[in-house]
């Protein structure tokens, strides 16, 4: 079965079927279990982030996976511009943003990550409201698409008074990239001057929520193009990379299942949250996430 189920503590099931959507929010760092001082109530964004890493089939040689979260005020935002099945946003997060923030950060307390093969796992934020990404090495978070992982977070971000709530959501399937393939083997490049074709394969059959992302950034502006499993490719078409500037970049090619959800505090608060199970796709070099050339 892929489906999620979203809890909160204070009452029945809020939302129980089965979606998958696109990303919020990103990967955060973490242990301190109060929330910061000046961070109670008000409204933002957060992610809650499983990444699995399996670069040889049907094995957890080289294998690891990692947990994370992040939870952030409100920031300026910029206009995004779509293109084909992608998306262009010229205002991401950099480094020097981060470097920049004074303020601590919200958190939602004590996190849990458990299920498919993972070792379960708390999560504490630190004194300054962030969240230490945890790496697990030589280990599968799972075995095949489907198996069920838990979340669950103890209150809502920035209000420890109000209660938390937990979410399942399955596991997409290991993917890897065609031979052939953009970025299938090295050297990364992408030329702009044409629309891209990414094709791939699945180790075990995909279902109709899970997708495949490609995301590529130069400085500030990324692009995000969100495929289904299924189709087995997807075109990244030239409008999109040519909002990228020439030079060098990163890439992260992914598989996901995930689900995002609005919460609402009883004082009027509003964070949207992003709940993402992902696994990087296989290349012939390692796992697709990296530097590019952007030509």
């Amino acid at each position: 079965m892929r489906a999620f189920c979203f809890f909160f503590l204070s009452m029945s099931v809020a939302a129980c079927g089965g979606r998958a959507d696109g990303e919020l929010g990103g990967s955060g760092s973490s242990s301190g279990a109060v929330a910061p001082s000046g961070a109670v109530g008000g409204s933002g964004s957060g992610s809650f982030t499983v990444m699995s890493n399996r670069p040889i089939a049907g094995t957890s040689t080289g294998a690891s996976y990692s947990r994370s979260a992040s939870f952030t005020d409100p920031t300026p935002t910029c206009a995004t511009t779509n293109a084909g099945a992608c998306s262009i946003t010229p205002c991401r997060a950099t480094s020097s943003d981060a470097a920049d923030a004074s303020a601590p950060l919200p958190n939602a307390g004590q996190l849990t990550f458990a299920g498919a093969e993972m070792t379960s796992v708390v999560l504490d934020p630190e004194g300054d409201g962030s969240y230490m990404s945890q790496t697990v090495a030589q280990q599968l978070a799972w075995n095949t698409g489907g198996e069920m992982v838990n979340i669950q977070w103890a209150h809502l971000p920035g209000d420890p008074t109000q209660p938390g709530g937990s979410i399942t959501l399955a596991t997409p399937p290991y993917i890897a990239l065609s031979p052939g393939s953009p970025l299938s083997s090295t050297p990364s490049v992408l030329a702009r001057a044409e629309d891209t074709t990414f094709s791939w394969t699945s180790d075990s059959p995909p279902s109709v929520l899970d997708q495949v992302l490609v995301d590529v950034w130069v400085g500030s502006t990324q692009i995000t193009c969100v495929f289904s499993a299924m189709a087995g490719a997807g075109i990244v078409p030239a409008t999109a990379l040519q909002a990228l500037g020439a030079g060098q970049g990163n890439y992260d090619i992914h598989s996901k299942e995930s689900a995002s959800e609005t919460l609402n505090g009883v004082n009027g608060e509003q964070w949207a949250v992003g709940f993402n199970i992902d696994a990087h796709a296989r290349t012939s070099y390692g796992v697709a996430t990296g530097s590019v050339t952007i030509q």
